[in-house]
């Protein structure tokens, strides 16, 4: 039941550091302007949650495994993962940072592979760097994974496992201490939010792979989330509600609209993307094909 609390504050703690980590990142590095990542509309990212897991984990595993007496890891407070024994930094250490190195390396290229390969959108995109396999994983961002891994095992992962041996004492209380409701209804606030936003977010992005994959392109699921957002607006303005008996009519003319825009907006021509080197601008936006640059592409 511990190891179940920590687990779930450190995923959605992970995913709403992650959201704030990728907003900066997108805001003055990337696209240069202010952008909601990933496919859910709330502050949290999953896939930074699920990391965050991922090297608690590995480090949990390790500290584990391994007997004190034959194998000394860092150990700050003489308390990390009950070893008892304090140390500072030694070549044994190599041993968690490589294992959550590539734990990083390795979710970040299944959950890109299971987003394009099956759900037909890309949440992120690397094809511009050298290096790069099917635009999910590079050389780059594998390094600053790496940099991600050593920040972890020596900054964070010691105050982690403070946050694992006190949440459940302090959450449902210990030494003839009251359980805390107010904490308790915070979390389960928190987590209710979360699902429901993460509920109403695979009702859009159904409607966005089934476009894709009826298309045969693999897009950018930002890309499409912004041109879906316009194209609604414009049909709620196009078609607006008169009478309450004119509902279902008013609706199923928006709708109409809604997919005829979209399709307009979204629709790239699998055949002219052959003739393109490059589908991406410079701020790794989608770059929508038109027949002008189709021609000036068959004549070279």
């Amino acid at each position: 039941m511990q190891l179940l609390l920590t687990y779930l504050v450190l995923f959605i703690l992970g995913c709403m550091v992650g959201y704030v980590i990728e907003v900066l990142f997108r805001r003055f590095f990337s696209a240069k302007k202010w952008v909601n990542p990933g496919f859910m509309s709330g502050p949290w990212l999953p896939l930074y949650g699920f990391g965050v897991v991922v090297m608690f984990s590995m480090c949990l595993f390790c500290y584990s495994i391994f007997p004190e007496d034959v194998i000394v890891f860092y150990n700050p407070m003489n308390n990390l993962f009950d070893r008892k024994v304090g140390s500072g930094p030694t070549w044994a250490d190599l041993i968690p940072i490589s294992m959550m190195w590539i734990g990083m390396v390795l979710l970040e290229l299944v959950a890109g592979l299971i987003f394009i390969k099956k759900l037909h959108v890309k949440l992120w995109d690397y094809s511009n760097i050298k290096g790069n396999f099917k635009g999910i994983i590079c050389p780059l961002f594998s390094a600053i994974w790496l940099v991600v891994s050593v920040i972890f095992y020596y900054l964070v992962d010691p105050i982690l496992y403070v946050v694992a041996e006190n949440v459940h004492t302090y959450i449902f209380g210990g030494n003839g201490m009251v359980a805390n409701v107010g904490i308790i209804f915070a979390i389960g606030l928190v987590y209710g939010i979360f699902i429901y936003d993460l509920v109403v977010s695979l009702n859009i992005f159904k409607f966005l792979r089934e476009f894709a994959q009826d298309k045969g392109i693999a897009d950018r699921y930002e890309s499409m989330r912004e041109k879906f957002s316009s194209v609604a607006r414009a049909a709620r303005k196009k078609v607006p509600f008169h009478m309450p008996q004119k509902e279902d009519e008013n609706e199923h003319s928006r709708i109409a609209i809604l997919k005829e825009k979209f399709i307009e907006a979204m629709y790239i021509d699998p055949e002219k993307e052959k003739h393109k080197e490059n589908n991406y601008d410079e701020s790794g936006r989608p770059i929508k094909i038109t027949d002008d640059n189709t021609n000036k592409e068959s004549e070279k």
